[in-house]
């Protein structure tokens, strides 16, 4: 298995440098030397390594390929035209019949540390039916990524130059078909996924690849629309899908790129891709601190909060962030997005619960099945083959890798919403009344979005969270601490 390595990842932690209730912009705080164990990153896990997952730093190139089964529609000109715009056009969203191309949206996003470029080939004849492949179950992109890589036309040199990182493939490949969605199913659809090749540094192979119709290139609101593709690049990248496979315990409340598709990537989705580094004070010396919180859509600017925390993304802790309805998040907060929730329109705070802790698990032969093992705080560079290091929560229950008895209960990225109740947990997707506002105050011994105050460790987590200003640049807010 090609072992990737880890790449560099700092985060910031702030020395004690605020009295009892003194005030403090946590822009402007110098920071001090905050080790983080590097080993604990996204790219050391099982799953990231078994995906072969594209590394969302610096610059990557597309290489995307269209084609057409025997028998089904043909691509126009028109319809190249609109793929190639909905992936590379920089200034896309400006046109105004269409949304943010995947170019533009992930310069924005991550504040230039990723740079999205590509190519779109010529359309590619396959010369099968989708029956034949259907009764002789091939892999569906298999067959036109070997129609294509078998080429003798396309060159080594022309393949190399869609390996950036120079690790032997491809950084990402696209297979967009020409078939109608509404006229068929399983496969036909939008997904990612891996097939196991060897790397080729000469002649660099496809592994981590997108599945993709032209039908999901254009809404009833965009005639060029690039929602889906998005979506599915951060599944390139190695996150995970954030909606619950049964409609329930919608954890984000619908609202992130990769929940249903909608507004920009949640904070913890850019922490976990090296984006950000999160603004942290160490509250055992002191009570309280006020801060200035600056518009996370312009700033990239995170609060996160957690004595106990490991320095590292892959940990239990929350996440502040200042929303507001401006950058990425302003289309989707005016238009809404086919059947999704409709972006928030206000500005406020929005409070995130996140349990990111690494799971060691085994394979059990007796059960057919991956088991919980133990949390731990270390991944080491090799292991065997049976062993596991995963993110144990999940936003999908039959993806958790928590011990069985807590199986579900335990959501890897979830919103703390501004309510009595847990309204989410039904099914229910956030509104603007989920967000928090100047004078509300959230406290975590109350809150139903939490276990009886407790971290999901069962240690109580003793913060209190007030509303006390919201500018069109910044938050201000009060962070009080009740624990020893």
């Amino acid at each position: 298995m090609n072992k990737y390595e880890s790449y560099e990842k700092r985060f910031i932690f702030l020395a004690l440098i605020c009295s009892v209730a003194s005030s403090c912009d946590g822009a402007n705080i110098k920071p001090s030397d905050g080790l983080i164990n590097n080993n604990l990153i996204l790219s050391n896990t099982t799953e990231y390594k078994e995906a072969k997952s594209t590394s969302a730093i610096g610059n990557k190139k597309l290489l995307v390929i269209p084609f057409e089964f025997e028998g089904e529609r043909q691509f126009q000109e028109s319809d190249l035209e609109k793929i190639r715009k909905a992936f590379f056009e920089p200034n896309l969203s400006t046109y105004g019949n269409a949304y943010y191309s995947l170019t533009e949206y992930y310069e924005k996003s991550s504040l230039g540390k990723v740079h999205i470029s590509g190519d779109v080939a010529p359309i590619l004849k396959v010369p099968h039916t989708v029956d034949e492949l259907t009764k002789d179950g091939n892999y569906f992109p298999g067959v036109p990524a070997y129609e294509y890589l078998n080429n003798a036309g396309v060159s080594d040199e022309y393949l190399s130059s869609f390996d950036q990182d120079k690790d032997g493939y491809i950084d990402a490949v696209v297979f967009v078909y020409s078939s109608q969605t509404s006229e068929r199913s399983g496969n036909f659809w939008a997904w990612v996924s891996t097939v196991d090749t060897e790397p080729n540094l000469i002649r660099p192979q496809f592994a981590r690849h997108m599945w993709v119709g032209l039908d999901f290139f254009s809404t009833s609101n965009y005639e060029i629309d690039a929602h889906t593709i998005i979506h599915e690049t951060g599944h390139l990248f190695g996150l995970r899908d954030y909606y619950p496979s049964d409609n329930y315990n919608v954890a984000l409340g619908g609202h992130s790129m990769m929940d249903y598709n909608i507004s920009d990537h949640d904070p913890y989705s850019k922490m976990l891709l090296s984006w950000l580094d999160p603004i942290y004070y160490d509250f055992k010396n002191y009570r309280e601190i006020t801060l200035n919180l600056k518009t996370f859509e312009e700033n990239n600017q995170v609060l996160l909060l957690n004595n106990s925390w490991n320095h590292s993304v892959m940990d239990e802790y929350l996440l502040i962030e200042y929303y507001t309805p401006t950058g990425l998040n302003e289309l989707d907060a005016k238009n809404k997005y086919d059947s999704r929730p409709i972006g928030f329109s206000k500005s406020g705070i929005k409070i995130y619960h996140v349990d990111s802790r690494i799971a060691k698990c085994h394979y059990d032969k007796t059960q057919y099945a991956v088991v919980f093992d133990e949390y731990v705080n270390e991944i080491p560079e090799s292991y065997d083959s049976d062993i596991y290091y995963l993110i144990g929560a999940s936003n999908n229950n039959q993806d958790s890798r928590t011990d069985a008895s807590r199986q579900g209960r335990y959501k890897q990225v979830a919103l703390i919403e501004n309510k009595q109740y847990n309204k989410l947990q039904a099914g229910e997707n956030a509104d603007d009344d989920s967000l928090f506002y100047e004078g509300n105050v959230f406290d975590s011994s109350t809150s139903p979005y939490l276990l009886n105050g407790n971290w999901n460790n069962g240690t109580s987590i003793n913060f209190t969270i007030s509303i006390d200003k919201l500018t069109s640049e910044y938050a201000t807010i009060t962070i009080s601490y009740k624990g020893e």
